[in-house]
């Protein structure tokens, strides 16, 4: 095999290991469990801040958030915007550790078919 063969051969080993990385992959973006935001649905700052009170002790940590934000209680929907991603956390660790698996595999086969082509 020709060096000018061998460069074009790994050229294209390359280019089909990033495709074959970029199809694998997935980008993982935090954001709302479930669709859109809700608005909170309270017109004044006292009823905003019950019903935050209610969506937080109901385990609804993003609703609650949004309506704490709605009170002017910056510190409580914090914590419960915080809660509310813990979930969605861990989602993220387990499938960012799936794919860091997928790319070990895809890199061991992209390095043996390296080999077997020499």
């Amino acid at each position: 095999m020709s060096v000018q063969a061998g460069a074009k051969r790994s050229g294209a080993l390359i280019a089909v290991l990033a495709v074959a990385l970029l199809a694998a992959g997935r980008i993982v973006l935090a954001g709302p469990a479930s669709g859109q935001p809700q608005a909170c649905a309270a017109s004044t700052a006292q009823e905003a801040a019950t019903l935050a009170d209610k969506l937080f002790a109901a385990g609804q940590y993003q609703h609650a958030g949004e309506c704490y934000q709605a009170a002017g209680d910056m510190p409580h929907a914090n914590l419960a915007f915080l809660k509310a991603a813990g979930p969605r956390g861990a989602d993220t660790a387990r499938d960012l550790k799936a794919q860091g698996d997928t790319a070990k595999a895809l890199f061991a086969n992209a390095a043996q078919a390296f080999r077997r082509s020499r």
